[in-house]
């Protein structure tokens, strides 16, 4: 009987140590798996890294866009501004030319009625 627990028990241990095998088998793939987990997360978070940075570079690029945006609106209304203003005095200028010529031609004809006197 004895011998037979003895054998049970050298099984039973056989058992145990392929079981402790494979475990270390197991934990041996598990690290390896960590690592590579491990590579991968420092990977991605390089790529967040850049991918900040890009987001940091576009919101500047956003910003700038809207400042030229603002610099044409503004240069737009001064241009719009500019033309009503010389319309205006265009039309003053050509007012006055008229009123001129007008007095020419009333001193002509005033200077060519005398002389036919």
């Amino acid at each position: 009987m004895e011998q037979l627990l003895k054998e049970m028990m050298e099984q039973m241990n056989h058992h145990f140590e392929k079981i402790d095998k494979r475990f270390d088998a197991m934990d041996t793939r598990l690290d390896g798996m960590d690592k590579r987990l491990d590579g991968m997360d420092k990977r991605l978070d390089g790529i967040d890294m850049r991918l900040d940075g890009m987001d940091k570079r576009l919101d500047g690029i956003d910003q700038r866009l809207n400042n030229v945006e603002a610099s044409i609106e503004t240069l737009r209304d001064t241009v719009e501004n500019n033309a009503s203003e010389f319309r205006s005095h265009f039309r003053h200028i050509e007012g006055k030319l008229d009123y001129h010529d007008k007095i020419f031609e009333l001193v002509s004809e005033e200077l060519t009625g005398k002389n036919r006197m």
